[in-house]
């Protein structure tokens, strides 16, 4: 059966036909600063309790020897390895996310992309290929899933199962129509809900990208294999769009502009291992205590002022890394916030710490408006007040400013080198930063095994 001339059929006959030499340079750069952003991440959060088990039960239930689980010196089935990739992608709050309004992309399109480019042997254009095709279909789908609020569901993993797919698909060699297959049993098999926040170890949301990398993988080798999922998944009725978003012809708006307007151009660089709606009030908090030159001591009262869409998750979800009292405070007492404070118990069993909780009020109040998720960052200004013993009112406004070259240099290293020797951070970043002329990816992801 002919792919019909929708905007499913245009979406897979556009992946297909790109070339790596059809990317803007431009698009090009950003994977690759993505690429290593998201290595660096996977590194330092690999043996985290959000994705130590999952990595244990995969070593239980062994698998042939296929591909490298990121940070662990595991390998082991293509499935099973891009379960745990997954989940290791967003295991520490600590993965990019964007500019605009498309989420996190990254945490689940290049562990797709590393698990099936070691499976396939795929060369760096390859994988570079899939990387930016599939990423470009995954910020799509999420930014038109976001703009319609996705009656509850997580856009990043509902949509990213879908660029995942493509990726995957890429890799694997499928054609069009068998692409058109896979993304119909990618939208069946799309998962995650916003509850996910309610646990204390991060573990179902990390888990939660693992699955949807699990799903975009499978989708792939199925239809690789003959199997059909349902066409013109993007508009027919009780599709992707219509199911999840009640809007079928939101569909149309996943294609506007391909190969013209690229949405992963607007990556955005965390600072902190902390959810995107705390990091400008942490930036913005540690600055005002820098300028002013405060002390936990000197603090009697803290007001942080976000958009009222941000405030249920920054005072109701449980982790630390999301619970912006919790945030705050560990940034008093310790002038800044590492993997470290927020993961390890030990900084919040400090009796500073607890002494600070119970002597400082902090409020977080809804600034007016909703606020779109571009404006929760770094297009708005974020306000911090803070009442001092002496009496005074201190306010800093600042945008949260996006990360260059040589921030995010940094962070990859002092992140690599929590497990890694210096040499061997050094090795790794060169060849990163040289993917695009591998002529096979397998030795990039065992180098990325890493021992206990």
């Amino acid at each position: 059966m002919a792919l019909s001339t929708g905007p499913t059929s245009k979406l897979c006959e556009w992946v297909c036909s790109t070339r790596y030499e059809d990317l803007p340079a431009e698009v090009l750069k950003e994977m690759k600063t993505m690429l290593y952003d998201q290595v660096g991440c996977m590194i330092a959060v690999a043996t985290l309790p959000s994705c130590q088990p999952v990595v244990d039960l995969i070593r239980k239930l062994g698998g042939h020897e296929e591909c490298s689980i990121v940070g662990h010196p595991v390998r082991t089935s293509l499935m099973n390895a891009a379960l745990a990739n997954g989940a290791i992608g967003h295991g520490g709050e600590l993965d990019s996310t964007s500019q605009q309004a498309m989420g996190h992309v990254a945490a689940h399109t290049v562990p797709a992309a590393l698990t099936v480019g070691q499976y396939v042997g795929a060369s760096g254009k390859e994988f570079m290929r899939a990387l930016a095709l599939g990423s470009e279909v995954a910020a799509r789908f999420q930014s038109v899933f976001d703009a319609y609020q996705g009656r509850g569901k997580f856009v990043q993993q509902v949509g990213g199962a879908m660029g995942d797919t493509i990726s995957a698909g890429l890799l694997l060699g499928l054609d069009a129509k068998q692409l058109g297959h896979a993304l119909g049993l990618a939208a069946s098999g799309a998962c995650g809900l916003h509850d996910h926040h309610t646990e204390t170890l991060h573990q179902n949301k990390s888990l939660n990208f693992g699955r949807v990398v699990s799903a975009g993988v499978l989708s792939a080798l199925l239809a690789q294999q003959g199997v059909q999922g349902p066409q013109d998944i993007l508009t027919i009725k009780k599709g992707f769009c219509d199911t999840f978003m009640g809007v079928p012809e939101a569909g149309y708006e996943v294609v506007e502009g391909l190969g013209e307007h690229y949405l992963i151009r607007q990556i955005l660089y965390k600072r902190y291992p902390v959810g995107r709606p705390a990091q400008g009030p942490i930036y913005a908090f540690l600055q005002l205590m820098r300028k002013h030159d405060l002390t936990s001591d000197d603090i009697t009262e803290i007001e942080a002022r976000v958009w009222s869409s941000s405030v249920g998750r920054l005072t109701a979800y449980k982790h630390p890394c999301f619970h912006l009292e919790t945030i705050l405070s560990l940034a008093a007492i310790y002038g800044e916030i590492t993997l470290a404070h927020i993961h390890d118990p030990q900084y919040q069993e400090d009796p500073r710490f607890k002494a600070f909780r119970d002597r400082v009020c902090i409020s977080i109040i809804p600034r007016s408006g909703q606020g779109h998720i571009g404006q929760r960052l770094e297009m708005t200004i974020t306000t911090i007040t803070v009442h001092t013993r002496a009496g005074k009112e201190l306010s800093e406004e600042l945008p949260y400013p996006v990360m260059g070259e040589e921030e995010i240099q940094q962070k990859f290293r002092a992140l690599v080198g929590l497990r890694l020797d210096g040499q061997k951070v050094a090795d790794l970043e060169m060849r990163l930063k040289a993917v695009e002329t591998m002529e096979s990816m397998a030795p990039l992801a065992r180098q990325l095994e890493v021992p206990y």
